[in-house]
């Protein structure tokens, strides 16, 4: 395509089916009207629901859509040349091949406790470089050690499945994220411990595709229901506060209302019990159920709301640069829905940026927000700080 953005997939994938704008209209329940803007790249497509629907109707995935590709740069490049390596290093976990750890579980638990800092830096040019090693040394460990290396091994291989899941899903490689995310469910689940069986669950959650929400949801409320019935402590319970967040997502994109705030509730509750908390990066505290809920209104077309929400959040009570970098993507996007809040809304994806670059530059819905905002002013021939920021984020 002469244009990378999501409207100008939807165009090429309606001429693909033979559909007509009015056709295409119809089928996703919005007016042909708002369909021009979209393929234009005037408007966003402000609800998640009416992604769903609109690739539904075109008989594409949400991926095929929004999974445009990144800017040039030699960090993310790095990053990227590194991916067939993971793909082989995941597929011999998934067909059980057996192989010699080249490092103890002493080297391996080292470079494990190290990824944190690196994850929360959104540095995925140094974590996709770790991961092939990694991988395969703790499957290494778990078919080849004794029995308490092979337990230790397990809880290790769920921790390193969460990081391996975030830093492939920012890469765009959500089919291999997906089965990251089911390696260490796996493990989690022959591990048999209900806290480390939590944090799988949440992460193969997260994984899977928006059409998915339906069997989001059930699964979060599952999960949630089995980490209750374990013993109470502060990491169950932000383990299943993280759970029912993902639970008032699905519900939101389902456009349930009603259900989207009783788990919001559930989240608060347990938040207000627990704090600011770390436990498996999962960054669980009240400051992070206000992001979820900001990300929320987002997707469900109320951006005008994050004003509200974000009254009396500190972002930098959170102890992760890529976790905030996502918080003022959102609140950059929930500003430019009203239309009315441009510049600060520029602001905030170049704080955004300025917090993790690396994240902020891969993010299709910063980029598609830039962009849009971008063809907006274009009449009126754009800012200054908003063609500078286009361009670092690859917008034409």
């Amino acid at each position: 395509m002469a244009e990378e953005y999501l409207g100008a997939r939807v165009r090429s994938w309606r001429l693909k089916r033979g559909l007509s704008q009015k056709t295409l209209a119809g089928l996703a329940g919005i007016s042909q009207g708002y369909v021009s803007q979209i393929e234009a790249g005037l408007k966003e497509i402000d609800k998640r629901s009416t992604l769903i629907r609109l690739a539904g109707a075109l008989q594409v995935s949400v991926a095929d859509l929004t999974n445009l590709p990144g800017p040039d740069s030699p960090e993310l490049n790095a990053a990227e040349a590194t991916v067939p390596a993971i793909r082989a290093a995941l597929n011999v976990s998934r067909l059980g091949e057996e192989v010699e750890p080249r490092r103890s579980l002493t080297e391996v638990r080292t470079v494990v406790a190290g990824l944190a800092p690196t994850w929360k830096a959104a540095r995925y040019d140094q974590l996709s470089l770790l991961m092939p090693a990694l991988l395969t040394d703790l499957h290494g460990l778990v078919t080849t050690g004794d029995e308490q290396t092979q337990r230790a091994a397990l809880r290790l291989l769920v921790e390193t499945m969460h990081c391996a899941t975030s830093t492939l899903r920012h890469l765009n490689c959500g089919d291999l994220a997906m089965i990251a995310a089911d390696l260490g469910h796996a493990a989690s689940v022959r591990l048999d411990e209900p806290l480390w069986r939590g944090v799988a669950d949440y992460v193969r959650l997260v994984t899977l595709p928006a059409e998915s929400k339906a069997i989001t949801r059930r699964l979060a409320v599952e999960a949630a229901d089995r980490l209750d019935a374990a013993p109470d402590s502060s990491e169950a319970l932000q383990v299943s506060g993280m759970l029912h967040l993902s639970a008032a997502f699905s519900a939101a994109t389902a456009e349930d209302a009603t259900d989207t705030a009783a788990h919001l509730d559930e989240a608060r509750q347990r938040a207000d019990r627990t704090g600011e908390g770390n436990f498996a990066t999962m960054q669980f505290g009240p400051t992070n159920v206000a992001f979820w809920e900001t990300s929320i209104a987002v997707a469900t077309g109320e951006g005008g709301r994050v004003r509200e929400i974000a009254q009396g959040v500190e972002p930098d009570r959170i102890d992760s640069d890529t976790r905030k970098a996502a918080y003022f993507i959102d609140y950059g996007r929930g500003l430019a829905q009203t239309r009315r809040s441009d510049a600060e809304a520029i602001a905030s994806f170049i704080r955004a940026e300025r917090t993790a670059p690396q994240r902020t530059r891969r993010s299709p819905a910063a980029r598609e927000t830039v962009g849009t905002m971008l063809r907006r002013a274009r009449a009126s021939a754009g800012g200054q700080q908003l063609r500078e920021l286009a361009s670092r984020i690859g917008v034409a």
